[in-house]
């Protein structure tokens, strides 16, 4: 951020966000649309691209310089991000879970863990991390702070048995859990207090005897972006695995989680800016009335508005994620504001506007085969509607202004009706 308040790339910023530009138009978008219709969700993890990402130095960005890495900021971060999630917010996802473990592997582990995790971090190219956190019975519990009841957020237990931690429970939902190299688990280690005062965090690899693996949840969308059970079966791990102090798991966690709900609104803004890309693309080309429908008034305001929405989110956004490291005063109030605002924005088929845009989009990607086959369809439909038995009669003045009296011309002249 410049002296007068305003936000302003430097040569670095930029330099990763043309990187990461080319890399999502040229590598990411091709492969995604055909990784996205593999039947197994399991296999359609992007390995090589997150390799590709490595190579181009942006799996370890994160990490601070002194450790090898490139030390991205916050707004670095958010940058980079929406310009993968351009070209599928599923891979996103899965480099960005990355920036943050890898990150507390750097800042948050003492230097025996230090020497023992980061090196394979960060010498792996595709080297995958994940944060074991959601449970089948405890998603929003952990946000919302039940203080006054044990039986609220984490149940996963952790139990230290002379000099090994004895791990019991089951994850769920569990972003890169079926191909993380290493889980930074969440578990419960006293279970007398609310869970706010005992959690701890563990460093857990992925080829430790008890852990096993669960379902893979075959989702929908953000197939690039796995997500699994874990399940902990008298899972043991050395003492030396906690990750800071015992109990202490929550200050852990808010730091690492600290900026990610800027994350959310760049990936909606890179939803958002990709449809509105491809949208203005078909407006050029396609040709209506002897003119490309960009030129028409109604398109160009439409796609003027959206423009004006997108370029709205991504200032916020990229203002949360600058206070992020430098305002943490009102840095949660602005990460919460972006996320919110961002996700309506990408989330084109809920506002009146960008239903607009998406009916454009969806023009642009549909071959002119089914192009045909949908209009043959909506023409069908629209016959089948039943009509009304009767006309339908239009309101007249008597109607819209009863008890005044209405003068009309007839053929013995004029009177009043």
């Amino acid at each position: 951020m410049g002296a007068d308040g305003e936000l302003r790339l430097d040569d670095r910023q930029q330099d990763l966000r043309n990187r990461a530009r080319a890399f999502a138009r040229d590598e990411v978008r091709p492969s995604a649309r055909s990784l996205d219709r593999v039947p197994d969700p399991a296999a359609a993890f992007p390995r090589e691209l997150v390799r590709r990402a490595s190579d181009l130095g942006l799996r370890t960005m994160a990490v601070p310089v002194e450790h090898g890495g490139a030390g991205a900021d916050m707004l670095s971060q958010v940058i980079v991000l929406e310009e993968l999630c351009a070209g599928d917010v599923g891979f996103g996802s899965t480099l960005a879970h990355g920036w943050r473990e890898g990150a507390a592997l750097a800042r948050f582990t003492d230097d025996g863990q230090r020497a023992r995790f980061l090196p394979g971090f960060m010498a792996g190219d595709a080297y995958v991390t994940s944060l074991a956190l959601t449970e089948p019975h405890a998603g929003t519990d952990n946000a919302v702070r039940y203080d006054d009841s044990l039986d609220a957020g984490t149940l996963t237990r952790a139990e230290l048995l002379g000099t090994t931690w004895l791990i019991n429970g089951r994850k769920r939902f569990i972003t890169n859990g079926n191909v993380a190299d290493i889980v930074l688990l969440v578990a419960r280690t006293d279970a007398t207090v609310p869970w706010t005062q005992g959690i701890s965090l563990f460093l857990v690899p992925s080829r430790t005897p008890g852990f096993r693996l669960g379902r893979v949840e075959d989702k929908l969308g953000l197939r690039l972006n796995q997500s699994a059970e874990l399940v902990f079966d008298d899972c043991r791990i050395p003492r030396e695995n906690l990750l800071g102090d015992e109990n202490d798991g929550l200050a852990l966690l808010n730091a690492m989680l600290a900026g990610s709900k800027a994350k959310k609104g760049a990936k909606c803004v890179g939803i958002a800016q990709a449809a509105y890309d491809e949208a203005v693309a078909f407006a050029r080309t396609r040709v209506q009335g002897g003119r490309p429908i960009i030129e028409h008034g109604a398109v160009a305001t439409v796609l003027a508005e959206l423009g004006m929405e997108i370029e709205a989110a991504r200032t916020i956004v990229w203002r949360a994620a600058w206070a992020v490291d430098h305002d943490p005063a009102h840095a949660a109030q602005l990460e919460t504001i972006a996320k919110v605002y961002g996700g309506e924005v990408g989330r084109t088929h809920r506002r009146p506007r960008t239903r607009d845009l998406l009916q454009l989009r969806r023009h642009a990607r549909e071959p002119r085969r089914e192009a045909r086959a949908r209009r043959r369809h909506d023409a069908a439909r629209r016959r089948r509607q039943p009509r009304a038995a009767h006309p339908v009669r239009r309101p007249s003045r008597r109607d819209r202004c009863p008890g005044r009296g209405v003068t009309r011309r007839s053929r013995g002249g004029r009177g009043t009706v």
